[in-house]
């Protein structure tokens, strides 16, 4: 079993560490891009989830760039994953012995929704601007 987090993810969370490092100063799109060793053209693929989500401004032009809008203090590690990844499928199940029917349950059942609800709970929990180091 693989529990990992993508690229994306990683990335759009090193970009708000960044931009929080940046203080209250917008960040160019090329640093940005430089600093998180992509081309600039993926960049928008990155931060598109931020903007919607509302945590980061994007403006555009010589003056543009980013910065951070919110306070990453109210923003769990869940936000920002279901924001790049999209929400959490609980839907999925694994098996362990006969599959599911009805009210029957596989083995795994229970430890897995237990295991799964500890974890979405510490993420939830976990707020962005605890793990985000600012150089002082």
């Amino acid at each position: 079993m693989r529990l990992e987090l993508t690229k994306k993810t990683d990335l759009a969370f090193q970009a708000l560490e960044f931009m929080a490092a940046s203080g209250s100063q917008k960040v160019t799109g090329a640093l940005l891009a430089d600093a998180l060793g992509i081309t600039p053209q993926y960049l928008p693929h990155v931060m598109a989830p931020l903007t919607k989500a509302g945590w980061v401004i994007s403006t555009s032009g010589p003056k543009g760039g980013y910065a951070v809008e919110a306070d990453l203090g109210t923003v769990s590690l869940l936000n920002l994953i279901e924001a790049v990844e999209g929400a959490f499928d609980d839907s999925r199940r694994l098996h362990l012995g006969p599959r599911h029917t009805g009210d029957h349950h596989c083995a795994l059942h229970e430890p897995w929704v237990r295991a799964r609800s500890a974890l979405l709970a510490e993420l939830d929990s976990s707020a962005l601007a605890d793990m985000i180091t600012v150089p002082v």
